[in-house]
C-alpha cells in the first residue's frame, strides 16, 4: 500500500457528519457566555465592593469627626481640671504649715500676700479663726467682706467637717467676672484643726481656655457646673456674660450621660440647632466642659466623600464594562478560528491551520492544534516506518528470534540466529524447520512436536542443540510464544532463544570448582568453620571435628560462644564477632579455645565476612590452626631466654662483686701490710719516748744543779750555754717530747682505724660494734673532708644511739660505708663547684649519720633491726636515677670516675647476706638519704654475755 492511498482512507476514517448550529443554541455559545458571563461577573464583584467601600469610609468619616469633638471636649475638660488643682494645692500647701494659727500677724500676712503674688486669679486670701472671724487677709482686688463666716457653708465644711470646700460659681458686680471660693482646714501647733484658710478665686481663666479651643467654623464650646449652671461660653463677650440656669433644658440629661460614658450625641444644642455633642467631666470641681458642632458642618465633608467615591465608581464601572468586552473578544475570536479548524479537521482536510498571533493560553492551544494536525498527518506514514523499525530491532537483538507460520516454514530469521548458526535467511526462507537439523533424529522429533502443537502448549521453554553449517552443536534456551488470527487459531510461531554454550560450559567449571573446593574444604589440615550472622555454626569440616572433638552434626546450628570459647575469653571474643559484623576486612586473632573432653587449646583464627551483591554481611568464614604445641614450644623457649639473661645478670654482677672483693682484698692486704709494717716501729718509738723522757727531765734537774752550785760559772762554758739558748731548750725540750707522743698516738690511731677498716682477720661473721666500723670509715675518709683550696670542709654531723653488738661480715659492711660516704663527698664537691663562695658559706655542706635501733613489727617475733641513716644536704637526685641507682654498671660520674659498681655491690652486701633493706630518698635540690637495715642477728638469739650496750 502506498502512502498516498493510506491518507486517503485515515481522511474517509475522519469525515464524520457535522450539523450547523440552531440559532438558539448560538445564543448560549461558549463565547457568548464568556462576553456576558465576565461582564456579570465584574459587575457583581465591583458594584457591592465599591458601595460598601463608600459606606466604610463614610462611617470612618463620621467616627474621626466624633472622636475629634471627644478629644476637644477632654483637652478642654484636662487644662481647667490642671489649673483649678494648681490653685488647690499651693492653698493646700499653706494650710499644710503646722501652727499657721499661731504665727505672728505680721509673718501670716507676709504668707498670704506671697500667696496673692504668686498667681493673679487669687483675688483676696483669709485667714478664718474658730469662731469665724478673719483674722489676717491679703487682696489683690475686691477685699472680703469683713463679716463673720461661722454658719458659712465654707465655714461648715472647712473646719468643722475638716474638708477642701469650693463654692458655687458667683459674678463679681464690680468686675463681672466668674468667681468662687475654696477653703481648707489649718492646724495648730498640736496637729488639731484651728481655723480655715480661704481664697477667694477669679474664673476668668475659663474664657480663655474656651476661647482658645477650636470647633470647627461654626462650633460652640461651654462649661457648666454641678447646679447645672452655666460658667463660661465661647461665643459670649466677657462684659455681656450672665449666668444661665440649663436643668430645665432637654438636651443636658443625655449629654451628661454621654459625658461619663464618653459617648457623642445628635441633639438640639444651646442655641436650638442641630449639633453633634461631646462632654467631659472636670473631676476636682464636679463641672462638664460641653462642645457642639451642627450637624451641617459636621457631615459636610461625608457628603463630599460620598458624592466623590459614587463618581469614582460609576467610571470604573464604565471602564470595566469595556475592557470586559474587550478581553471577551481576545477570547472570543479564537474559539471561533479554532471551532473552525476542527470542523475542517473533522471533514478530512489534514492541511488546516489555524493563525493566532495570541501568547496566552489560546494561542499555545492553536500551536497544540497545528502541531496535532501535523502529527495526525504524519502518523500514517509512522504505522510503516514503525514496521520496519521492528524488524530493525530483531535485526540487530542479541537473542535468536524466528517466525514461523503454522506449517513451521521459516518467515523471519534474524541476524542472530545467521551469526550463530551461519544460515543466511535467504537460503532457508519460507523452508521447513525441521531442514535445518543436519541430525535426522533431532529433525524428525522436531516435526513431530510441531504438528502436534496446538494453541494450549504455548508458551513452552526448553533447551535445544543447534547445529551449525560447520557441525558444531550450539546449545539454546529457547522460548516459544504464538500470534492468534481472528478465529484464535495460530497465525505465527515466534520462537526466542539464547546462547547458553558458554554459559553452559561457565557452570561445568563451576561445578568442577566447587567439586575442588569440597575437597579442599574436607582434606585441609586447617579447621574450617561457617558461621551466620548469628555466629552459629552452619559448616563444620573434618579437621574442625579432630581439633575441637565436635561432629559436625553436634556442632551445626550451636553458638560459638557455647561451643568453643572459655567463659574468661568471652567479652573479648564477642567484641571481635562484633567488629566482623560492621567490617568488610578480615581479622586474625589468637585465642583459647575449650574442646569437648574439656582441654584448653590455642588456636590462631582468620576470620572473613561474608557479603551479598548489596554489601550486606551474610555471614564469617573462620580458619583455625591448633598452634598449642608451637605456644608451649615459644613459652619454654620464652623461659629459657629470660632464665639466660637472668644468667648472665647473675655473671655480671657476681664478675663485679669478684672484681670488687679482689680490689677490696689487695687493698685489705695493702693496708694491713703497711700498718704492721708501720706498727712496729711506732711502738718502739712510743716505748721509748717514756724512758726518753725521764732521761730528758733527769739531765735537766742535774743541769740545774749545777746552776746552783757554781754561780759562776767557767768562760768557756758560759760562751757554749749562749750558744745553745739553755734557758729556751730547757723551757722547750718537754714540750718537743710531748708533741712526738701526741704523733705517735696519732700514728697508732690510724694503723688501728687501717686494721678495724680491713678486718682481715675477721672473715667470718660475728659481732663487732657499728660505731666502730663508721669512725673507721671517716678516718680513712678525713683527708677528703678537710678544707683545701679547690673545695671547702665538709662537716661530719654523728647522732649515734645505743645499739648492740651487730653480727654481721664486718669488712664488708665497712665496704657499704665507705661506697655511700665516698658518694655523697663527690656529689658534695661537685655541688660546690656549682656554687658560688657566699652560697656555700651560707649553707655548709654536711653529712649527718644516725644509728639506732628499731623494732620490725610485721616480722615473726619482731625482730630488732639497726637503722642507719646516711644524709648530705647535695644536689639531690631525679626519681629517673633513683631507679637505676643500684643497678649493675649504672653511674651518673663522668668516665674513668667510677665504675658504677659500688652502690649494686653495697646493695648485694645489705640485702643478700644480710637480710636487710637499702633505699634512696631524694629530691632534687634537697640533698639525699640511705636508710640501710640489718638484723641484729642473723642466726637466732645471741649467746649469754655477748649482749653488751655500745653507745657514743
Amino acid at each position: 500500500m502506498t502512502k498516498p492511498k493510506q491518507l486517503s482512507d485515515h481522511r474517509d476514517r475522519l469525515k464524520a457528519p457535522v450539523s450547523m448550529l440552531q440559532p438558539w443554541h448560538r445564543l448560549f455559545s461558549i463565547a457568548n457566555q464568556l462576553r456576558f458571563g465576565l461582564l456579570f461577573l465584574v459587575l457583581l464583584s465591583l458594584l457591592p465592593t465599591g458601595g460598601l467601600l463608600i459606606y466604610l469610609s463614610a462611617q470612618t468619616q463620621l467616627l474621626q469627626a466624633q472622636a475629634l469633638q471627644q478629644e476637644r471636649s477632654q483637652a478642654a475638660a484636662g487644662q481647667i481640671d490642671n489649673y483649678l488643682d494648681d490653685l488647690k494645692r499651693k492653698l493646700s500647701y499653706l494650710a499644710r504649715v503646722k501652727g499657721l494659727t499661731n504665727f505672728q500677724r505680721p509673718v501670716q500676712q507676709s504668707l498670704l500676700e506671697g500667696l496673692v503674688r504668686h498667681n493673679e486669679a487669687y483675688e483676696a486670701v483669709a485667714l478664718l479663726d474658730r469662731t469665724g472671724q478673719v483674722v489676717t487677709a491679703a487682696t489683690g482686688g475686691t477685699p472680703l467682706q469683713a463679716k463673720s463666716w461661722a454658719n458659712s457653708p465654707l465655714f461648715i465644711h472647712a473646719f468643722k467637717q475638716q474638708e477642701d470646700y469650693v463654692s458655687p460659681v458667683e459674678l463679681d458686680a464690680q468686675t463681672h467676672q466668674p468667681t468662687t471660693l475654696l477653703a481648707v482646714p489649718i492646724r495648730n501647733d498640736q496637729d488639731e484643726v484651728d481655723g480655715v484658710l480661704m481664697a477667694r478665686v477669679k474664673l476668668n481663666f475659663l474664657g480663655f481656655i474656651v476661647s482658645q479651643t477650636v470647633v470647627g467654623k461654626t462650633g460652640d464650646i461651654y462649661v457648666v457646673d454641678e447646679r447645672n449652671v452655666l460658667i463660661a461660653q465661647k461665643s459670649s463677650r466677657p462684659e455681656t456674660f450672665q449666668l444661665q440656669d440649663l436643668a430645665n433644658r432637654p438636651f443636658l440629661k443625655n449629654l451628661v450621660a454621654a459625658a461619663k460614658d464618653k459617648r457623642l450625641n445628635r441633639y438640639q444644642g444651646l442655641h436650638q440647632v442641630d449639633v453633634l455633642g461631646a462632654s467631659a467631666f472636670v473631676r476636682s470641681v464636679n463641672w462638664y466642659v460641653v462642645v457642639e458642632l451642627p450637624t451641617a458642618e459636621a457631615y459636610a465633608p461625608v457628603q463630599q466623600l460620598v458624592w466623590v467615591m459614587g463618581a469614582a465608581l460609576s467610571v470604573v464601572t464604565l471602564v470595566v464594562v469595556v475592557v470586559g468586552f474587550l478581553a471577551a473578544r481576545q477570547i472570543v475570536v479564537p474559539l471561533k478560528r479554532l471551532t473552525t479548524a476542527a470542523t475542517q479537521l473533522s471533514q478530512g482536510q489534514l492541511q488546516t491551520k489555524v493563525n493566532l498571533s495570541s501568547r496566552n493560553e489560546l494561542g499555545t492551544l492553536a500551536i497544540a492544534f497545528n502541531e496535532m494536525a501535523t502529527q495526525l498527518e504524519g502518523s500514517l506514514t509512522a504505522v510503516e516506518t514503525e514496521r520496519n523499525f521492528v524488524a530493525a530491532i530483531l535485526d540487530i537483538a542479541g537473542a535468536l528470534v524466528i517466525v514461523l507460520d503454522p506449517q513451521g516454514r521459516v518467515v523471519r530469521f534474524n541476524r542472530a540466529c545467521e551469526r550463530v548458526t551461519n544460515y543466511s535467511f535467504m537460503d532457508i526462507k519460507n523452508q521447513p524447520l525441521w531442514q535445518l537439523f543436519v541430525n535426522a533424529d533431532v529433525a524428525q522429533q522436531t516435526k513431530t512436536e510441531f504438528e502436534s502443537l496446538t494453541v494450549s502448549s504455548f508458551p513452552r521453554q526448553y533447551e535445544g542443540v543447534w547445529d551449525t553449517t560447520e557441525g558444531v552443536h550450539k546449545l539454546v534456551a529457547w522460548s516459544d510464544t504464538v500470534l492468534l488470527n481472528d478465529q484464535g487459531a495460530i497465525a505465527y510461531v515466534i520462537k526466542t532463544g539464547i546462547d547458553i554454550t558458554d554459559r553452559k560450559q561457565a557452570e561445568e567449571e563451576l561445578r568442577a570448582s566447587e567439586q575442588r573446593l569440597s575437597l579442599l574444604f574436607r582434606q585441609t589440615p586447617l579447621a574450617v568453620v561457617e558461621w551466620n550472622t548469628q555466629f552459629e555454626v552452619t559448616a563444620w569440616n573434618p579437621s574442625a571435628e579432630r581439633i575441637f572433638g565436635y561432629s559436625a552434626a553436634v556442632a551445626i546450628g550451636r553458638h560459638a560462644l557455647e561451643l568453643i570459647v572459655p567463659s574468661t575469653a568471652r567479652p573479648l571474643v564477642q567484641q571481635v564477632m562484633d567488629a566482623l559484623l560492621k567490617q568488610r576486612g578480615g581479622s586474625n586473632s589468637v585465642n583459647e579455645n575449650i574442646t569437648q573432653d574439656g582441654r584448653t587449646i590455642v588456636c590462631e583464627w582468620y576470620n572473613t565476612p561474608l557479603a551479598d551483591e548489596a554489601g550486606r554481611v551474610t555471614g564469617v568464614a573462620s580458619l583455625a590452626l591448633d598452634i598449642t604445641d608451637r605456644t608451649q614450644a615459644e613459652t619454654a623457649l620464652k623461659q629459657a631466654k629470660e632464665e639466660a639473661e637472668t644468667a648472665l645478670q647473675t655473671l655480671q654482677q657476681t664478675q663485679g662483686q669478684l672484681i670488687q672483693a679482689e680490689k677490696m682484698s689487695g687493698l685489705g692486704q695493702l693496708v694491713a701490710g703497711v700498718a704492721h709494717e708501720i706498727n712496729n716501729p711506732v711502738n718502739f718509738i712510743y716505748g721509748n719516748l717514756t724512758h726518753t723522757a725521764e732521761y730528758t727531765h733527769d739531765l735537766l734537774e742535774l743541769a740545774q744543779l749545777y746552776q746552783q752550785k757554781y754561780a759562776v760559772p767557767d768562760a768557756q762554758i758560759d760562751e757554749k750555754l749562749a750558744q745553745m739558748d739553755f734557758a729556751f731548750m730547757i723551757e722547750d725540750l718537754p714540750k718537743m717530747l710531748s708533741s712526738m707522743k701526741v704523733g705517735a698516738d696519732r700514728i697508732r690511731q690510724i694503723v688501728l682505724s687501717l686494721r678495724n677498716f680491713s678486718r682481715l682477720d675477721e672473715a667470718e661473721m660475728k659481732p663487732v660494734d657499728i660505731h666502730e666500723g663508721i669512725d673507721s670509715t671517716l678516718m680513712i675518709l678525713q683527708s677528703r673532708l678537710k678544707a683545701t683550696a679547690d673545695h671547702p670542709a665538709i662537716e661530719i654531723v654523728k647522732d649515734y644511739g645505743a645499739l648492740p653488738l651487730v653480727e654481721c661480715y664486718a669488712g664488708q659492711l665497712n665496704q657499704v660505708f665507705m661506697n655511700i660516704l665516698a658518694n655523697a663527698i663527690d656529689a658534695l664537691d661537685g655541688y660546690n663547684k656549682q656554687r658560688s663562695v657566699p652560697s656555700a658559706q651560707r649553707e655548709p655542706s654536711q653529712i649527718t649519720i644516725r644509728t639506732k635501733l628499731v623494732t620490725d613489727k610485721h616480722q615473726t617475733n619482731h625482730v630488732n633491726r639497726v637503722a642507719i641513716q646516711i644524709q648530705d644536704n647535695g644536689p639531690g637526685m631525679t626519681a629517673l636515677v633513683q631507679q637505676q641507682l643500684f643497678n649493675p654498671f649504672f653511674t651518673t660520674k663522668p668516665t674513668g670516675k667510677g665504675t658504677g659498681l659500688g652502690l649494686s655491690i653495697s646493695y648485694q652486701i645489705v640485702v643478700d647476706k644480710h637480710h636487710g633493706s637499702l633505699h634512696c630518698v631524694s629530691q632534687p635540690g634537697q640533698g639525699s638519704e640511705f636508710w640501710l637495715k640489718i638484723p641484729v642477728w642473723q642466726s637466732g638469739m645471741p649467746s649469754q654475755g655477748v649482749i653488751a650496750e655500745v653507745g657514743v
